[in-house]
């Protein structure tokens, strides 16, 4: 039998997820070299996870794969006394990860997120009227960003005079690879001054001095939002000095904001993409949480996160040695067909809760998932029977990201009925 030639990528190069969405890469993994050697420059390279069973396995198995040694969000080494700086509580391991989120847990709940469903409604309602008022826009700016920091906003307790700041900041923060975003792309020696602030971005300490200003009323006078909890909270019997409140405020904005803007988006784009679906979607009633499950599962707006291997062990077989960086692709993993038959397309009667978008499966699973369902449940809920037609007018523009699966420009026409 001849060999299968490999395709050529990198999955390093921000480049290449800038031109397009490299699911031909992934599928040749996941049938070829599921548990894959990625080549580094200056190192002995990562392990590439792209199933879905191994993803979630990697992911249940947190004491073997840890958040902590290394850290989650970048894939390259960084120096120990960076790590420690810039850490925030999604890169801790148990017990210091399980006593951070107990801290928050009863403010995600279900039905602690039902609770804003009203203030939701009339977000989402404001923000449509001013779109169908402009018909010709850009549905990532002018729709998908201003919904999840308005709701981030108000759950947070943030001044509504910062809300629109905190989406510039936030988007130079997580989106440091994109020279049209960020001020220092990061690795440049520019950025290099900045490598000890959360995020490793000039950006965080302008956003980090406005929390503080809403952190220390809040320790004065605390009230019922989260950052009360956050400015009053003690870890290990101890108040959160400077900098933890720093990283874990910073990790606020940007969690609670790019990844929800971006399964609205990508969602959005699927559909328009296949009138089969939309029409099925815009039906009434047809927005559930179980079709809106499968709208973040096609929408994948993480493309991956590390771990670290903490002991000698295996994956699917394949020896991993204590030390070496494990890579999960989340959105790999969420078009695996062996999980997801015929995964590029959208089905409404899969299952809820079955993707990895939200990193089940394991402790770290995204604090804000119940808020995300709801902003994007609702948003649908309220545009569909406002919305005689919706045209994308002109080509996609996506983020030069490896990290966020995303998009910084989609032109859309929109017409009330």
């Amino acid at each position: 039998m001849a060999a299968v030639e490999a395709p050529q990528f990198d999955l390093l190069d921000h480049g290449m997820f800038a031109e397009r969405e490299p699911w031909d890469v992934f599928a040749w993994l996941q049938e070829h070299a599921p548990v894959y050697r990625h080549p580094e420059p200056g190192t002995d390279g990562f392990w590439c996870v792209t199933k879905y069973d191994d993803v979630l396995d990697v992911l249940k198995r947190a004491k073997v794969f840890s958040s902590e040694v290394g850290g989650t969000a970048r894939i390259q080494i960084q120096e120990p006394d960076v790590l420690e700086a810039r850490r925030n509580f999604m890169e801790t391991d148990a017990p210091l990860h399980s006593e951070w989120r107990r801290s928050f847990a009863r403010d995600f709940t279900p039905k602690s997120v039902a609770r804003y469903t009203e203030q939701l409604r009339a977000i989402v309602d404001g923000v449509l009227d001013e779109a169908f008022e402009k018909q010709d826009i850009c549905f990532v700016h002018d729709i998908a960003a201003l919904i999840p920091i308005r709701v981030l906003g108000t759950i947070l307790g943030l001044p509504e005079s910062q809300w629109d700041r905190f989406i510039e900041l936030g988007d130079r923060m997580i989106i440091d690879s994109d020279p049209e975003i960020a001020i220092h792309v990061a690795g440049s020696a520019e950025a290099e001054a900045y490598k000890y602030l959360p995020f490793g971005s000039e950006a965080a300490a302008e956003l980090c001095a406005m929390g503080r200003e809403t952190i220390d009323k809040r320790r004065a006078q605390p009230e019922d939002d989260v950052l009360s909890v956050l400015a009053n909270m003690e870890i290990g019997g101890c108040p959160l000095n400077d900098r933890d409140l720093d990283n874990n405020f910073a990790l606020f904005v940007v969690a609670g904001n790019e990844t929800t803007r971006q399964s609205m988006a990508l969602g959005l784009l699927a559909l328009l993409r296949d009138e089969r679906a939309m029409a099925e979607f815009s039906q009434p009633g047809a927005v559930t949480p179980q079709s809106v499950d499968e709208l973040v599962r096609i929408a994948s707006p993480v493309w991956h996160f590390r771990r670290t291997a903490t002991e000698d062990t295996a994956i699917r077989g394949q020896e991993i040695k204590a030390g070496e960086r494990v890579v999960v692709w989340f959105a790999a993993a969420n078009r695996d067909p062996d999980a997801f038959p015929d995964p590029h397309r959208l089905d409404f009667t899969r299952k809820k809760d079955e993707h990895l978008a939200f990193g089940r499966g394991g402790p770290h699973y995204c604090l804000g998932t119940h808020l995300a369902r709801l902003e994007i449940q609702v948003l649908y809920e309220q545009l569909f029977p406002r919305l005689k037609s919706i045209e994308q007018t002109g080509p996609e523009r996506r983020l030069v990201s490896n990290f966020t699966n995303g998009l910084k420009e989609f032109p859309v026409r929109i017409t009330a009925k």
